[in-house]
């Protein structure tokens, strides 16, 4: 009997030690710090197939597909703080794939934002993100847009970098 109990001790220390606590959910109260930091695309897609590339075929995973140019998936997104009373900053910047316009490693676009209710991303310029998953290492956003001559809505998967 002894045995079957260094058994059953051994098997729940090595489970509670595999646990991963980087997956966790980021608590509602700690979402604004968890959110700073740089962030990378790991997927884009919408609930409806679209062409928004103009090339006659429709799909609804725009990461994996042609639908978006490969120097805009490889895009860097930041959060920064600006302080107490101030409105935050939200950048996104080339990577190391320019698609011609900004250089590489330049902000290709920048805006200012505040975290409403702990679940909606309000921006000054964009379109709102609302959270619909959110770890310490990833994000998971909704968008409303018009593509394709269609409402649909753009998620973007997000994993800190």
């Amino acid at each position: 009997m002894k045995i079957y109990t260094k058994v059953f001790l051994v098997l729940l220390v090595l489970l509670i030690y595999s646990c991963n606590n980087d997956d966790n959910g980021v608590s509602e109260a700690d979402r604004a710090e968890a959110l700073l930091g740089q962030w990378e695309y790991e997927a884009i897609g919408s609930n409806i197939a679209v062409d928004i590339n103009g090339d006659g075929t429709v799909n609804d995973d725009f990461y994996n597909t042609n639908e978006i140019r490969q120097c805009l998936k490889d895009n860097l997104t930041f959060f920064n703080d600006r302080g107490p009373g101030e409105k935050d900053v939200f950048t996104i910047n080339e990577n190391g794939l320019s698609c011609g316009d900004v250089p590489a490693f330049q902000n290709v676009e920048s805006d200012t934002y505040e975290l409403i209710n702990n679940e909606i991303i309000r921006f000054d310029t964009r379109s709102d993100w609302t959270i619909i998953e959110f770890t310490q290492n990833r994000l998971v956003v909704e968008e409303e847009d018009f593509l394709d001559d269609r409402n649909v809505i753009v998620t973007y998967v997000f994993r800190r970098s």
